[in-house]
C-alpha cells in the first residue's frame, strides 16, 4: 500500500481517488474519505458470515435437556395448578366480596367522581414531571436535592438511637390515628 499522508494535514491519501470512484474493495475508506481519513483495516480471519453466526448464537437461550415426570401419587397437571396466581374458587370469592363492597356504599356517584378525580390527577402530575425531567438542567438540580434531602433525613431521624426510637413512635402514632379513624 502507498503511504498516505497524516490526517492533520489535511492531505488526501494517493488511493482517496480510487475509493471515490468505488474502485476499492472497503466500504470504510469509502466513508473516509469526506474526512480524509486513512481506512481502518477490517477484521483479521473472520468472515462476515462466521459474525454475523457468532452474534447470532449469543442471542438465543441455552437448549434445555430436562425431562420431567409426575410422582406417583401427584396427578400430572399439579405444576401447572401451583403455578396459577389464582385459582378459579379464589376468583370467584374475590369478585363477589367487591361487589358486596360496592353494593354497600351509599354514594356511588361521589366514589366514582373521586374514583376519577385521582385517575386524572395522576395523568397530570405524570405529564408534569416528564415536563419538567425534558428542561435541561433541572432533573440534576432536582437529584441533588433529593439527595441532600435524603441526607438530612438519614442524620436527622435515623442515625442515633434516641432519634430513631423517637422517629418509629411518631410512625406508630400517625399509623394508629389512621387505622382508627
Amino acid at each position: 500500500m502507498a503511504p498516505t499522508a497524516p490526517a492533520a494535514t489535511g492531505a488526501a491519501s494517493p488511493a482517496a481517488p480510487a475509493v471515490a470512484k468505488g474502485e476499492g474493495k472497503d466500504t470504510a475508506a469509502a466513508r473516509s474519505v469526506g474526512l480524509r481519513l486513512p481506512a481502518l483495516p477490517g477484521l483479521l480471519g473472520l468472515a462476515a458470515q462466521e459474525q454475523q453466526t457468532r452474534a447470532a448464537s449469543f442471542c438465543k437461550p441455552p437448549a434445555r435437556n430436562v425431562v420431567a415426570m409426575a410422582a406417583a401419587g401427584e396427578p400430572a397437571s399439579a405444576p401447572q395448578a401451583a403455578n396459577e396466581e389464582f385459582t378459579n374458587e379464589q376468583l370467584t370469592a374475590f369478585v363477589n366480596a367487591l361487589k358486596q363492597e360496592w353494593d354497600g356504599i351509599k354514594n356511588k356517584y361521589t366514589v366514582t367522581a373521586l374514583a376519577v378525580a385521582a385517575t386524572l390527577a395522576m395523568w397530570s402530575a405524570g405529564g408534569a414531571v416528564s415536563a419538567i425531567d425534558r428542561l435541561p438542567l433541572v432533573p440534576g438540580l432536582m437529584e441533588v436535592v433529593g439527595i441532600g434531602y435524603s441526607g438530612w433525613f438519614a442524620y436527622r431521624n435515623l442515625l442515633f438511637k434516641p432519634d430513631r426510637d423517637a422517629f418509629f413512635a411518631k410512625v406508630k402514632e400517625f399509623y394508629e390515628d389512621i387505622i382508627s379513624g
